[in-house]
């Protein structure tokens, strides 16, 4: 009996293209023969769900059909396999799998236990899509049988049932943002999340509590009229948090050369929220979304040794060095590329050296020495970065200079009349003449 490998994409979502997106990999080996109820004990072992609770759907696309395909009986498992046995490559056809809470099962469920779970790989707990709507257990006549799983979730009742915690905040966060009012929590721990109106004496309350420990949280009580007096509305909104504030301005954050700044940041989030945000809130999360794309100027300096190997074995022939303190800290780097280093044979020896002032979590000096070819275009001949512009940083740059491009006929060096410019280049290169920038003598 022959069998088949392929490809079982889990834990992810179908978007409205009807493409399946950010999931997980398994690869399994099934049975040519094999049945629909083989197939789900397969795929359910494999990505580690309980089928006594939770019910899995497979689907598969194929070419030339934007809606996806259902594997729901025998004769689906045939028509799949037909399709894979004419197409073995295994990236084909690969399934896609949801996971779907069985109503019944947990009906009939002893609800004291501790709860219960839709249990993936590694304990992660698996969602099919970020709107989509979960069944729970029915433990009430009354109670609202969908999980809320969209931050972005727009109405809410009583009775209604989040997949957590942290979403139900997000969802009475932006609530209050809509509805132009300001709340505040009043308790908050593992089983419980109670919020009020930020104007004492009003009636606005929410009272949800976590679902037999399974961290799904049920909004037991909600009132939503409010008493509270007009002025109450028209304080600086307190839920337009830097997180908030940091979602909405990300995309605009991408591009490194985009500039934002926090007054922009105030008008964007006035036109497009309608509420006030202090200027700390809003520099805030421009800090923490800078974070977030670039990570932080500590960690980017931890990577600079990987980062020097990588240039190094991309550019073989190059001349890269870095320099730390006697506390192994960063002090020097020079970097001069082998296309640097062969484009200056073919160009007159002049060297043009400046510095540049680093402003930021650390401070330090960007310097560089370039040339001109003989097409008119800036040659960069070597750039790196120092502590400061002394005769010490000075002196080991063009050390490390002429360590990579030697000394040429009738060199010079040109810069503006630094002091220890002159000093290092009369130490390092003896008999080569400096000559100061005329552009610098003309803004004198």
């Amino acid at each position: 009996m022959g069998s088949i490998s392929l490809l079982v994409m889990h834990s992810g979502r179908w978007n409205n293209e009807n493409c399946y997106v950010d999931y997980s990999t398994e690869a399994i080996v099934l049975k040519e023969h094999a049945t629909f109820r083989e197939l789900t004990d397969l795929v359910s072992k494999q990505i580690c769900v309980d089928l006594s609770f939770n019910i899995v759907k497979l689907k598969y696309k194929i070419e030339g059909s934007t809606a996806p395909l259902e594997i729901h009986n025998d004769m689906g498992v045939r028509v799949y396999v037909s399709l894979k046995k004419d197409n073995k490559e295994l990236s084909k056809y690969h399934i896609c799998v949801s996971v779907f809470v069985n109503d019944c099962q947990l009906a009939n469920r002893n609800m004291f236990e501790d709860g219960f779970e839709m249990c993936g790989p590694d304990g992660i707990d698996i969602v099919d899509t970020e709107s989509l709507v979960l069944s729970v257990p029915n433990n009430s006549d009354n109670m609202n049988c969908d999980i809320i799983t969209n931050v972005k979730h727009k109405v809410v009742l009583e009775d209604q049932v989040y997949k957590d915690k942290g979403t139900l905040k997000a969802v009475m966060t932006q609530y209050a943002i809509d509805h132009r009012f300001q709340w505040k929590t009043d308790r908050s721990s593992q089983t419980c999340y109670t919020l009020v109106c930020v104007s004492n004496n009003c009636g606005w309350v929410l009272k949800s509590s976590s679902i037999n420990k399974s961290g799904m949280f049920r909004i037991r009580k909600f009132v939503d009229d409010h008493t509270c007096p007009l002025k109450d509305k028209v304080y600086e909104q307190r839920q337009a948090t830097s997180n908030l504030i940091g979602g909405m301005i990300q995309p605009k954050l991408v591009d490194h050369k985009r500039k934002l700044t926090p007054k922009d940041i105030q008008q964007d989030v006035s036109l497009a929220l309608g509420v006030n945000v202090s200027y700390s809130v809003a520099w805030k999360a421009k800090e923490k979304v800078v974070i977030s794309l670039r990570g932080t100027p500590s960690g980017s300096y931890g990577k600079l040794s990987s980062y020097l190997y990588v240039l190094d074995a991309t550019y073989p022939g190059s001349h890269i060095r870095m320099k730390k303190t006697d506390e192994n800290q960063f002090l020097y780097l020079f970097i001069s590329l082998f296309p640097f280093i062969k484009g200056f044979e073919c160009c007159n020896p002049i060297v043009v050296v400046d510095g540049s002032h680093l402003r930021g979590t650390y401070n330090g000096v960007f310097v560089s020495a370039r040339n001109v070819d003989g097409a008119g275009n800036i040659l960069p001949l070597a750039y790196g970065i120092i502590d400061s512009e002394n005769d010490a940083s000075w002196t080991w740059f063009f050390e490390q200079f002429r360590e990579a491009h030697g000394v040429k006929y009738n060199m010079c060096v040109v810069s503006d009349r630094n002091e220890s410019i002159i000093k290092a280049v009369s130490r390092v290169f003896d008999g080569v003449p400096h000559y100061a920038c005329i552009w610098h003598l003309w803004k004198m």
